[in-house]
Order: structure tokens, then sequence, then C-alpha cells
């Protein structure tokens, strides 16, 4: 009786985790953005993290900065505290795990890939939408492979308020 409860509840807790549990394939994600000449722009993020808030309220839905990510990236969100199973390269974890495998476990943090699966550039920590917006132009432009972010940044200058 002991073991059929316990198989119950193991049953029981795979079906709920599973219930609410994304897969998030990033290599299918890339492999599908190649022929839309597209960067995946991926978002880790924190539920209970003011700086994450703070950066999807602010930033993200500024209207400028969804019209650009939605223009040229792929953009895709995982928010670590939830149980979403994370596919990249040879790694398949949860979100936590997956932001610990790609070395960017601070929160927020913005990592930019290219059509090979490589990250290419990433930002830990908030960003403000003049500074995301210049992050974003750095990406898209492909000028990162020339370029620093900073001689870049000096070079397009202060992003004028319409």
């Amino acid at each position: 009786m002991h073991k059929l409860i316990i198989n119950l509840f193991s049953v029981i807790l795979v079906l709920n985790i599973s219930l609410f549990a994304r897969s998030i394939d990033i290599n299918t994600i890339v492999k599908n953005s190649i022929g839309t000449n597209k960067y995946v722009f991926i978002f880790l993020h924190r539920t209970d993290c003011g700086y994450c808030e703070s950066m999807q309220m602010f930033t993200l839905d500024d209207d400028p900065i969804k019209e650009l990510i939605k223009k040229d990236f792929v953009f895709l969100h995982i928010n670590i505290s939830e149980d979403d199973v994370v596919k990249y390269k040879d790694f398949t974890g949860n979100g936590r795990a997956f932001a610990k495998y790609v070395g960017y476990n601070i929160y927020p943090s913005s990592l930019f890939l290219n059509s090979a699966n490589e990250i290419i550039y990433a930002i830990p920590g908030y960003q403000d939408k003049d500074q995301f917006m210049v992050t974003l132009k750095y990406v898209d432009s492909g000028v990162y492979k020339t370029m620093g972010y900073q001689t870049f940044k000096k070079k397009m200058g202060t992003i004028k308020k319409p």
C-alpha cells in the first residue's frame, strides 16, 4: 500500500509539473529563425525581481523597443523561477540551470544568438529604454563583429526622444 501511494504521488507530481511547464527548445527556435535574418533575443528574468519587472514594464514595453524587437529579432523570455524545460545545444534543464550553463545568472540578462546558435552578445543587468535601444541597434547592425559596444555607443550619440 505504501509503495502504491508513493507511485501515485510521483505520477501526480509529474503530471502537475508537465501541465504548467513549457518546453523551450532554443536549438529549434534558432534553426527556424535562419530564413528570417533575425537574431534570437533571450530575456532571462525571475519572478519577484524588481529590476526584471522594471525592465519588462519600462524598457521592453516601450513602443519603439517593441517595434524594433518585433521587426528584427525573435524574442524569447525565460523566467528562471518557473519549471520550464530549456534545451540549448547539448544542455537540457530548467531555466535557472540554463542561465548558469551559459554563464549569465544575473537577472535580468539579455542574450543575443546568431544563426549558428552562438551567444554573440550579452548584457547582464537592467537597461533603460535608451540604453537598450543602443544595444538592439548594436546587435542588429552586425557591427558587434568589428567594433566594441562603447565605441559604437559613442558614435551613435544620445538617442533623442521624439
